[in-house]
C-alpha cells in the first residue's frame, strides 16, 4: 500500500512527461526580440501601468501587466544559461536593456506631464521590496517555464504575468527619476531586478532539472571556453544578488524585532505607535510616531537604554522617538485605535486614529454632542494653532514656515506656508501642501483647511 502511493506521488509530481523541449526552446526564443511592434506594445504597458500607479488603480496596472512583453527575456537569459548558449544569452540580456530603458524612458515622461503624480498606496507598495517578492519572483518563474515547456500548452502565463509584477516596478523607478526621489527611484528598481533575477533562476532550474540538452559546438576547445563564459555571467550575477538577498533577509528581521520592541516597551500606558519606520546605517535607527501623554527626557533614555536587551538583539539601534501631543484621547480609544493600525505611512495611519472619536448617537443626543463638539473644536483651534506649527516641523523637514489662522465667520483654518524651493519642485510643494492639509484637518478636527504659497 505504502509502495503504492509512493508510486503515485511520484508519478503526480513528474515534470517530464509531457515536456517539449524543441518547441520550449524555439517558442522562447522567438520571442525574445524586443524591436519592431514589441517595443510600440511595451511603450503603450508602460504607460498604461504609469496611469494606473497615477490613479491608485489596481485594475489597470493589472492590464498593462497582461499585454507587457518583459517576461520573454527574462525567460531567455535562464534558458540561454541553462542550455551554454552564448548567442541566445546576450539577445535576451540586450532586448530585456532595451526594454527596461523603454519603460523607465516612457514611464518617467509620462510623470513629468502628469498633472496628478499623487505618492499613493500602489506606488509605495513597489518601492520597498520584502522576502515574499523574493518568493513571487522565484515560483511566478517556476510556473511560467514549466507551462512553457509543455506539449499542450496551459494559461498559466497571464497568472504568471500578473503575479511577478514586472512592469510597475519600473514604472514606479520612472516615477521616483521624474521627481529626483532617489529613494523611490532605487527601491522600485531593486524590486525589478529581483524579480527578474529569480525568474531567471527559476528557469535555469527547471531547464536543467528537465535535463534540456546543451548546444552543439565545433569543438571541444570552444564548448569549454563559452562554458567558462557561461559560469563566470553567473557568478557575476549570483554574487551580488546574494548580497541583495542578504540585505533584505536582515532588514525584515530587523523591522520584525522592531516591533517587538516597540510594542512591548513603548504600546503601553495610553500610549500608541501611530507610525514606525527602520532604517539602515550606523546605526540602524527606528524611527516611532506616539500619540499619548508626553515622554520625558529620562523616561525615553530609559527607553532606549532597553535596546540592548539580549532579547531584543537592537543594542546597535538608535530609538528616534517623535512625540504627539493627544490629551483627548483616553485609554477605551487608544485599545480601538491599535486595532485599526494598517500598513501605511502617518497619514492615513493617523487620519483612520483619530477618526475612532466617531460615534453613534441618535435624535437631540447627537445633535448636543454635535454642538458641544464644534465649540471644543473652536476652542482647540484657538489653542493649538501655535503648538501645532511647531509640532509639524518634523514631519516636512523642507518646509521653512507656516502661519495659520483661524475665520470663524467662515470656519475655515487657512495656512501659508514656504518651502524649501532649492529641494522641491513646484508640483512637489503642491503635493506637500495637500498633505500638510491632511495633517491640519486630522489634528485640529475639522473639516475644511486651506493650505496656500
Amino acid at each position: 500500500m505504502f509502495q503504492h502511493l509512493r508510486q503515485l506521488f511520484i508519478q503526480s509530481i513528474d515534470l517530464k512527461p509531457g515536456t517539449d523541449v524543441r518547441g520550449t526552446i524555439d517558442s522562447i526564443k522567438n520571442h525574445i526580440e524586443i524591436k519592431g511592434y514589441n517595443v510600440w506594445i511595451l511603450a503603450a504597458a508602460a504607460v498604461i501601468a504609469s496611469i494606473g500607479l497615477d490613479q491608485n488603480s489596481q485594475a489597470v496596472i493589472i492590464g498593462a501587466m497582461l499585454i507587457s512583453p518583459l517576461m520573454s527575456p527574462i525567460l531567455g537569459v535562464g534558458l540561454s544559461i541553462g542550455i551554454n548558449d552564448r548567442e541566445t544569452l546576450f539577445k535576451s540580456i540586450e532586448s530585456l536593456t532595451v526594454a527596461s530603458i523603454a519603460a523607465l524612458l516612457m514611464s518617467t515622461l509620462y510623470f513629468l506631464i502628469t498633472p496628478f503624480g499623487d505618492f499613493n498606496e500602489q506606488i509605495r507598495a513597489r518601492t520597498q521590496p520584502t522576502l515574499l517578492d523574493v518568493g513571487i519572483g522565484f515560483f511566478g518563474g517556476v510556473a511560467g517555464i514549466v507551462s512553457t515547456s509543455r506539449k499542450d500548452k496551459t494559461n498559466a502565463i497571464p497568472g504568471v504575468a500578473i503575479a511577478t509584477a514586472l512592469m510597475p516596478p519600473i514604472c514606479v523607478a520612472g516615477y521616483g527619476l521624474a521627481n529626483q526621489a532617489w529613494d523611490i527611484f532605487f527601491g522600485a528598481f531593486y524590486l525589478f531586478f529581483l524579480n527578474a533575477f529569480f525568474i531567471a533562476l527559476s528557469t535555469f532550474l527547471i531547464v536543467r532539472f528537465l535535463k534540456f540538452p546543451f548546444k552543439e559546438f565545433v569543438d571541444k576547445q570552444t564548448k569549454r571556453r563559452v562554458s567558462r563564459w557561461m559560469a563566470l555571467f553567473v557568478i557575476l550575477i549570483m554574487v551580488p544578488s546574494g548580497l541583495l538577498f542578504y540585505s533584505v533577509v536582515k532588514y525584515e528581521n530587523l523591522k520584525r524585532k522592531a516591533d517587538t520592541f516597540l510594542n512591548a516597551e513603548v504600546n503601553k500606558n495610553g500610549h500608541l505607535v501611530i507610525d514606525q519606520h527602520v532604517y539602515r546605517g550606523t546605526p540602524d535607527t527606528i524611527q516611532a510616531v506616539v500619540s499619548g501623554p508626553f515622554y520625558d527626557s529620562l523616561a525615553v533614555s530609559e527607553i532606549r537604554e532597553k535596546l540592548k536587551s539580549p532579547s531584543y538583539g537592537l543594542d546597535n539601534c538608535y530609538l528616534d522617538l517623535i512625540q504627539l501631543s493627544n490629551e483627548n484621547v483616553n485609554a477605551e480609544e487608544v485599545g480601538n485605535l491599535a486595532e485599526r493600525r494598517a500598513e501605511s505611512r502617518f497619514e492615513e495611519r493617523f487620519l483612520k486614529a483619530l477618526n475612532a472619536k466617531n460615534v453613534e448617537l441618535d435624535g437631540k443626543d447627537k445633535s448636543l454632542y454635535l454642538l458641544q463638539h464644534q465649540l471644543d473644536s473652536l476652542q482647540n483651534i484657538i489653542h493649538k494653532l501655535p503648538l501645532i506649527q511647531n509640532e509639524i516641523q518634523p514631519f516636512f523637514p523642507e518646509l521653512l514656515s507656516i502661519n495659520c489662522a483661524y475665520t470663524s465667520s467662515d470656519s475655515i483654518t487657512i495656512c501659508l506656508v514656504q518651502w524649501d524651493t532649492k529641494k522641491l519642485s513646484t508640483s512637489t510643494q503642491r503635493r506637500r501642501n495637500s498633505q500638510v492639509e491632511k495633517f491640519l484637518m486630522v489634528r485640529l478636527k475639522v473639516d475644511s483647511v486651506r493650505v496656500g504659497m
